[in-house]
C-alpha cells in the first residue's frame, strides 16, 4: 500500500534527488531555493505529522505498512548522516557551500539511498532540520 505519509525512494524521488545535485552544482541560488521548497518541503511537513501522530498513536500509515517498510521506517541514521547533520549547523560563513551540500550528502548517504526503500523516521527528522538550515543559507544568498 502506498501512503502519502511515507516517503518512498521510488523513481520519482530519485529523479528529484538527482536534479537537486545538478542545481547545487549550478549555484543558481534562487532556482535552487524554489526547487527545495517545491520538492523537498514535504519533509518538514511530514516531520511535524510524525512528531504529533506517532506520539499520539495515530500513525495508521505505519500500522498498515508491510513488515519490510516498518523495519525501514525505524532504521537509524548512519554515522555519515550524523556528520552531515553536524556539518549543516556549522556557523562559519566560509562553510556555507558545505551547508548547502549537506542536504544532498545526507540523503545520498554514501550511495545508500539507492538501496533503501523508504526514508526512516530518523532521516525525516534530520532532513527537515538540514532543510531549514539550507534554506537559511540560500535566503542570505538570494536577498
Amino acid at each position: 500500500m502506498a501512503s502519502d505519509k511515507i516517503i518512498y525512494y521510488d523513481s520519482d524521488f530519485i529523479e528529484k534527488f538527482e536534479k537537486l545535485k545538478e542545481l547545487i552544482e549550478e549555484e543558481n541560488w534562487p532556482v535552487l531555493q524554489r526547487y527545495l521548497i517545491d520538492n523537498f518541503g514535504f519533509c518538514f511537513k511530514l516531520f511535524q505529522y510524525y512528531a504529533k501522530e506517532i506520539a499520539n498513536g495515530n500513525a495508521r500509515d505505519f500500522d498498515e505498512a508491510d513488515e519490510e517498510t516498518k523495519r525501514e521506517l525505524m532504521r537509524p541514521l548512519s554515522h555519515r548522516q550524523y556528520r552531515m547533520v553536524e556539518r549543516a549547523f556549522s556557523n562559519l560563513k566560509e562553510e556555507e557551500d558545505l551547508i548547502i551540500w549537506s542536504i544532498w550528502d545526507f540523503l545520498h548517504d554514501n550511495e545508500r539511498i539507492y538501496e533503501k526503500k523508504v526514508m526512516s523516521v530518523a532521516e525525516i527528522d534530520c532532513c527537515s532540520l538540514i532543510y531549514e538550515e539550507v534554506l537559511s543559507c540560500l535566503a542570505r544568498r538570494v536577498k
